[in-house]
């Protein structure tokens, strides 16, 4: 870089080093390394009190299904569930539903509370779970089709080690 001035050069190195914090620690949340030929360099251990914390959403969601729901109308709906991971998509047609998983209730504890099946939804960002609760319109419908046959529906989510 012949004749470049020496404060030119500060700056650029200034930047480039700014655009490789950006890549390895995503402050904003932009996942720009996941999504970029450089790779992930996110450890895929997230255990709490490690260097990195991870940033995943775990939702959820327990049903109470109706007496009068009967048992095909409750499998059919926790395979409509579980569906929403290929049936929910970014405007960009793709999926932003990184698992989901479900079943009844199996738990010889008998702390159920009444709640019969359980469903885990894991999302990348909370951004993605906000969409996916308050937006998305395919989940919008499930949630309306499925109302007359729950009793009661209880959601958490969490972020691992986040307490």
């Amino acid at each position: 870089m012949r004749g470049v001035q020496p404060h030119v050069l500060r700056l650029l190195v200034a930047i480039l080093a700014a655009v490789g914090l950006l890549f390895f620690f995503d402050p904003l949340g932009l996942r720009l390394a996941s999504s970029s030929a450089i790779g992930n360099f996110y450890p895929s251990d997230n255990r709490a009190g490690g260097w990195f914390m991870s940033s995943t959403i775990t939702h959820i969601v327990l049903f109470k299904f109706k007496a009068s729901a009967g048992a095909d109308r409750i499998h059919t709906i926790s395979s409509r569930f579980l569906g929403l991971k290929e049936q929910c998509v970014t405007m960009t047609q793709q999926p932003y539903i990184r698992k989901i998983s479900g079943g009844r209730d199996n738990s010889p504890e008998g702390l159920q509370g009444g709640l019969t099946h359980a469903f885990v939804v894991e999302f990348e960002t909370a951004a993605e779970r906000d969409y996916y609760v308050n937006l998305d319109p395919v989940h919008q419908s499930f949630k309306k089709d499925i109302e007359p046959f729950v009793e009661n529906v209880t959601v958490v989510d969490f972020t691992n080690g986040a307490f």
